[in-house]
């Protein structure tokens, strides 16, 4: 089964609050599991999914959102026809890390003002696939 923990336990482990784990289970969020006498208990996957939420609303994206998000992801591990898509964003992926350590590479011969442009226009295009990968895989 794993490791489990009661909400307090969980709620340390994040840094939140119970009631915090208490509104997120009431919308939806959070899935606890119930012991023969009626106790909560969250699991590693809760834990992750804790810590995915928090790290979401950092980033300033409202909860029906990260709800959303997690739905989908609920939907894509049940179905296993989206395992070769998968595979291949992950080979790209790759692709673009060997890329990117190129242009790492090639950036230390430009001037410090062709760097802040470049890294501006990074910038920018980044946060964009940081939004797009959690509306899609999380």
């Amino acid at each position: 089964m794993g490791i489990v923990y009661k909400i307090g336990e969980l709620a340390k482990e994040v840094g939140v609050s119970k009631r915090t784990i208490d509104y997120y289970t009431n919308l939806g969020l959070l899935e606890p599991e119930r012991s023969e006498s009626g106790h909560r208990f969250y699991n590693e996957d809760s834990l992750e999914t804790l810590k995915f939420i928090e790290q979401c609303k950092s980033m300033h994206l409202p909860l029906q959102e990260i709800k959303e998000i997690l739905d989908k992801k609920k939907t894509l591990v049940e179905d296993q026809s989206i395992l070769p898509l998968t595979e291949e964003v992950t080979i790209h992926m790759s692709q673009l890390k060997t890329e990117l350590s190129q242009l790492k590479y090639l950036l230390e011969d430009l001037t410090e003002e062709q760097k802040l442009n470049i890294i501006r226009q990074l910038t920018s295009q980044t946060s964009e696939l940081i939004q797009t990968l959690l509306s899609f895989i999380l």
